[in-house]
């Protein structure tokens, strides 16, 4: 009986204290959490699924110049004097909004993107007195044009041209003039008089051209 008690005694202690049990996958699997390879910290939460990233930036009221809700973008003015910032849709829609119009007053996150400064979050959102606010400077820019008056035609000039490139949703393009002059602005509202419900590349077209401080300007056109 003695040397059963000597024999079981030592497979007893030594199956218990020389290392880690197969039936205990817990220890056997607790040497491998290595938290000292995280230098900032570490933690369990880099195991779980990392929640949707807070919008960064800084906040900073601001006005819309556009937005084309069809298009999911637009831009806003911001009011510390740091120029335009990008405004995607999403941003809108995560403050509840699908839309917005020109003029209307925000207050924004704004975080510098790959193609410069972008709205993060939009934190409010004021539209009263939007047509009041609404910047009154027309570009020939990627901002479509807001109503203006109509040019002085007794000036306007005959020119013909093909068409560069036109864009339906924003609602205006560039003719390439056959006069060796610099390329000729085409606003869509010009279209409408004439019939014409849309302009291809490559087109061939007849237009009245006046001289503007933005540049050659079509006030009628016609497809040759």
């Amino acid at each position: 009986m003695s040397k059963g008690k000597d024999f079981r005694g030592p497979r007893k202690r030594g199956f218990d204290d020389d290392g880690p049990s197969f039936d205990s996958p817990r220890q056997f699997r607790q040497p491998r959490q290595t938290f000292d390879r995280q230098p900032m910290g570490g933690g369990f939460g880099d195991f779980a699924p990392p929640p949707s990233p807070a919008p960064v930036g800084n906040s900073v009221d601001a006005v819309v110049k556009w937005f084309k809700g069809d298009k999911g973008f637009g831009f806003v003015e911001l009011s510390n004097g740091a120029g335009d910032a990008f405004l995607h849709i999403g941003a809108l829609q995560q403050a509840g909004y699908e839309n917005v119009p020109p003029g209307a007053k925000l207050k924004v996150l704004v975080a510098n993107g790959v193609k410069g400064q972008q709205v993060t979050r939009v934190i409010e959102v004021d539209t009263a007195g939007a047509a009041e606010r609404a910047p009154q400077r027309p570009s020939f820019g990627d901002s479509p044009r807001p109503p203006r008056r109509q040019p002085d035609m007794s000036n306007a000039v005959e020119v013909q041209g093909a068409v560069k490139w036109f864009d339906g949703a924003k609602g205006f393009g560039f003719v390439q003039a056959s006069d060796g002059g610099k390329d000729v602005f085409v606003h869509i509202s010009i279209l409408g008089s004439a019939g014409i419900s849309g302009l291809a590349e490559g087109q061939p077209v007849t237009m009245k051209v006046v001289d503007t401080q933005k540049g050659r300007e079509a006030v009628a056109i016609s497809l040759s």
